[in-house]
């Protein structure tokens, strides 16, 4: 699989491509849909199945209120090449980016850069600068019959559709199971160890304190999987927020690993959100804080032995 990091880096003459385009965060099944169309249309055609996608994506850098991604590139990068994805195009998205006009954008980069002959996009799909394209945009623009336009109507469970977005209003409000089952993986953190305050040490719960890039508008205490290269699984509850009962100010997460003693220290792991326990909460002394940790480690093994984990 090829990545290219930037628009200039596409070749010249670049054969024939069936394109799909989108932020694609947290590949749920609409994502899916997408991906099995741009990847039939490729074999059928004989061309070559591209995504482009961005990093960092428009949302981040316009800086909308409570975004947070739900995968990393990296996460990403691995699932298109895994689903059979030949070529992605990563754009920085920026302010240069964010003025071409929807026009230019299909004939300058669809047609004339990527000799796109498929596009496949969702039913809500919008692009240009100020959103002003669309699909009916897409396809209006066809008029030399340079490409087939295929959009695919979002998914929808029990009414209500399936979006990135309504993913990360579950995961807020605290519905993990719900979230998850929407995506193809688990919400997850993934960030390195490094040295915290070893309050937790001296709570009798020694933690894990993980680097995260941004504040996350979770808040909680939460079951959780721990992922470390070449090690067996692990669980432990998470704290994310700011530890009221400490006044903190700057969000933390922080992970009690279950039946472990190890030095992680500068080791890069990945936090998997399995189910929420319960809201952080303000407590009056350490001793009721201790009480209350030990209440939610008895319910987080229950939980575990329920779905024999354990």
């Amino acid at each position: 699989m090829k990545i290219f990091n930037n628009l200039n880096d596409i070749p010249i003459n670049h054969k024939n491509s069936s394109v799909t385009i989108g932020n694609f965060d947290g590949m749920h099944m609409g994502h899916i849909k997408l991906l099995e169309k741009t990847i039939e249309l490729a074999k059928k055609y004989n061309t070559i199945p591209v995504v482009m996608t961005f990093s960092p994506m428009p949302e981040e850098y316009f800086q909308k209120k409570d975004f947070f991604r739900l995968m990393s590139n990296a996460d990403k990068m691995d699932f298109f090449k895994n689903y059979g994805i030949l070529e992605i195009i990563l754009i920085p998205f920026n302010l240069e980016f964010s003025k071409i006009s929807a026009s230019s954008f299909i004939d300058n980069i669809l047609i004339k850069k990527l000799n796109a002959k498929h596009i496949v996009v969702g039913n809500d799909f919008r692009f240009g600068n100020k959103r002003e394209g669309d699909v009916e945009l897409l396809k209006s623009f066809n008029s030399n019959h340079d490409f087939e336009v295929k959009m695919i109507n979002l998914v929808e469970i029990s009414g209500k559709k399936i979006s990135s977005t309504s993913i990360r209003k579950l995961l807020t409000s605290g519905k993990i199971s719900e979230a998850n089952a929407h995506l193809n993986k688990p919400f997850a953190i993934t960030g390195p160890v490094v040295h915290g305050e070893k309050l937790g040490r001296e709570l009798g719960y020694p933690t894990a304190n993980i680097e995260i890039y941004k504040s996350y508008p979770i808040n909680g205490i939460f079951l959780v999987e721990i992922l470390r290269k070449n090690s067996k699984k692990l669980y432990g509850l998470a704290s994310i927020g700011n530890k009221p009962t400490f006044s903190g100010i700057s969000d933390i997460l922080e992970v009690f690993i279950f039946n472990f003693d190890l030095d992680i220290y500068g080791e890069t792991i990945k936090v998997i959100f399995l189910e929420k326990i319960r809201d952080q909460i303000k407590f009056n002394t350490k001793d009721e804080l201790i009480d209350q940790m030990k209440n939610d480690h008895i319910l987080a093994l229950d939980i575990l032995r329920k779905k024999n984990e354990l």
